[in-house]
C-alpha cells in the first residue's frame, strides 16, 4: 500500500476509536488544558481549538501562533463539520478513489481545508458533536497531536499513528 492509502486507513480507525462515552464544555476544558500542557512540555508552538455543536468553547494559541494560524483553523473547522471526518482523511480521498474537496465537492479552498489537524468529536451514540483543531505544525503533526490529546484523555495508550510524508 501507498503511504496515502495507509494514512487514510489509520486515520478512519483513529476516527471509529476515539470516540467518548460524552462531551460537554467541562471535557472541552480539560482535554483543551492537557492539550495544551502536553505541547507546552514538548516545546511545541500551537494553536489548539475546540468547538461544539458550532460553538468554541476552548481556544489556546503559544506564541508564534497568529492569524495565519486562525485562517487555518477556521478552514479546518468548516471541513470536520461538513464531513465528520478529519482533514486528514479528506486529505488522502483522492488517493483511495474518493472525492476531492475542492475538483469534486467543488468547495472553495479559502473556506475548507484538506490539510491535518482538524479532528472529529465523536460521542457514543450521538455522532460528531464537534471539532478538535490543532495548527502550528507539519499537516500530519497536526493530526496527530489531535489524535494524540483524544487518546490521553481517553486513556487509549495504543492509538495507531500516521506515517510523516
Amino acid at each position: 500500500m501507498s503511504l496515502a492509502a495507509d494514512n487514510y486507513a489509520i486515520c478512519k480507525r483513529q476516527e471509529e476509536r476515539l470516540v467518548f462515552d460524552h462531551f460537554d464544555n467541562d471535557d472541552a476544558w480539560k482535554l483543551g488544558s492537557q492539550m495544551v500542557n502536553d505541547a507546552r512540555e514538548k516545546g511545541l508552538a500551537i494553536a489548539v481549538e475546540i468547538w461544539i455543536n458550532g460553538y468554541m468553547v476552548f481556544r489556546y494559541g503559544f506564541n508564534g501562533t497568529n492569524n495565519y494560524n486562525d485562517l487555518w483553523l477556521g478552514r479546518k473547522t468548516n471541513t470536520v463539520n461538513m464531513f465528520h471526518r478529519s482533514t486528514l482523511r479528506t486529505h488522502y480521498q483522492p488517493a483511495v478513489g474518493e472525492d476531492d474537496l475542492y475538483t469534486d465537492a467543488h468547495l472553495d479552498p479559502n473556506e475548507y481545508s484538506n490539510m491535518g489537524g482538524g479532528f472529529p468529536i465523536f460521542v457514543k451514540n450521538v455522532g460528531c458533536i464537534g471539532v478538535l483543531n490543532v495548527s502550528g505544525l507539519v499537516h500530519t503533526s497536526d493530526h496527530q497531536t489531535a489524535v494524540d490529546g483524544i487518546a490521553k484523555y481517553l486513556g487509549i495508550t495504543d492509538i495507531e499513528r500516521v506515517r510523516e510524508e
